[in-house]
């Protein structure tokens, strides 16, 4: 049994790749066998002697994807594997559909609210961003963490903030685990920077996802990652202003997608634009609280997932659970063209870029 591993974080991108990091202890030889092993036994029934990589299971232990109560081992992360996929199938889908039918019935007035946006791009692309990203992978999270529905912050005792989603790597599951629309990467600081929404088949060509390969030593060229976050973000507010910048910052731009033949190639959102998202949110919050209160909460007493068994957080779960919902209201408004339908490139996925002003 292989995992794929993904990760929510909220620490900083230079933050030390060492025991400490997830991804780090997430990335080294034999945590899969070991998490087969947890997940194939009754939870709380292995002890750190029933393995004989007991450092590795101390480190998982350290970053907390795996608990223990009395020395007995469980998992502390959610994780989904091929017997709950019709679980994940009804939860999600369901809610999906009519949200997305109730949105669908809306499109008018949420036409013209996204109109306001002036920036040269189409209604759709604009959509794309603003709906799909800044309202279902933004605002509409916030609201629910208020709720107390889902987690989106988990300090850990090693100091970081961050979650971990863990799911079988089986055909059954890709379908919920990479090819919905639902993976918001942002490269920001201090609210401004490059960001791309889309799906998560394959590692996109952009900042975000590019640095964490980096960190994983899975990059063969890092030579257009050699500049700060800081310094690419200024030069391409340079840009927006109307500045000259080096060309060495155009190279970098230009090899990511942001800017084609010296022109910037992907739509700008300033705090304007965010008020519209604003706007935007309050009326999905009418259409759609209700549906995905439901099935968040469906969750805290459902006792099918193979997560809930292991006393995995249920919020945290929920966390995922809303990402599945979203992605599939993301994936009926593309089929109707109501929202742009991105390229599929392949070993990259589909996404679309643009930057936050």
């Amino acid at each position: 049994m292989k995992f794929k591993k993904y990760f929510y974080e909220n620490y900083a991108m230079d933050t030390p790749f060492d025991c400490n990091h997830p991804r780090y202890v997430l990335s080294l030889d034999g945590v899969d066998e070991i998490l087969e092993k947890i997940i194939r036994h009754e939870p709380y029934t292995l002890t750190i002697s029933d393995f004989e990589q007991v450092d590795l299971v101390t480190k998982l232990l350290h970053v907390e994807v795996l608990q223990h109560v009395n020395n007995r081992l469980a998992m502390a992360v959610p994780f989904f594997v091929e017997q709950d996929v019709a679980v994940l199938k009804e939860i999600s889908k369901q809610a999906a559909i009519r949200i997305a039918n109730e949105i669908i019935k809306q499109k008018e007035t949420i036409i013209q609210i996204v109109k306001q946006v002036n920036n040269g791009y189409s209604t759709e692309r604009n959509l794309y961003h603003l709906l799909c990203g800044a309202v279902f992978d933004g605002l509409m999270f916030d609201y629910l963490e208020q709720q107390h529905l889902i987690t989106t912050s988990r300090i850990h005792k090693t100091g970081l903030d961050y979650l971990v989603i863990l799911y079988e790597d089986a055909a059954s599951l890709n379908e919920y685990s990479d090819l919905l629309l639902c993976s918001y990467n942002r490269l920001v600081k201090n609210g401004k920077g490059f960001v791309s929404f889309g799906d998560s088949n394959g590692n996109r060509k952009d900042f975000y996802r590019y640095l964490r390969l980096k960190e994983l030593n899975q990059l063969s060229d890092c030579s257009y990652l050699d500049h700060s976050i800081d310094e690419l973000i200024d030069n391409f507010e340079r840009l927006i202003d109307g500045k000259k910048i080096d060309t060495k910052y155009m190279n970098v731009y230009e090899y990511f997608g942001y800017c084609n033949h010296g022109q910037i190639n992907v739509p700008i959102y300033d705090k304007d634009d965010y008020e519209i998202a604003y706007q935007l949110y309050l009326l999905i919050l009418q259409i759609a609280s209700e549906q995905i209160y439901d099935a968040l909460s469906f969750i805290q007493t459902d006792k099918r997932l193979l997560a809930i068994s292991h006393k995995v957080e249920a919020k945290d779960i929920a966390n995922e659970i809303y990402h599945l919902i979203f992605g599939e209201v993301n994936e009926l408004l593309v089929d109707c063209d109501f929202i742009m339908k991105p390229q599929s490139i392949i070993g990259q996925g589909r996404y679309l870029q643009a930057f936050e002003h």
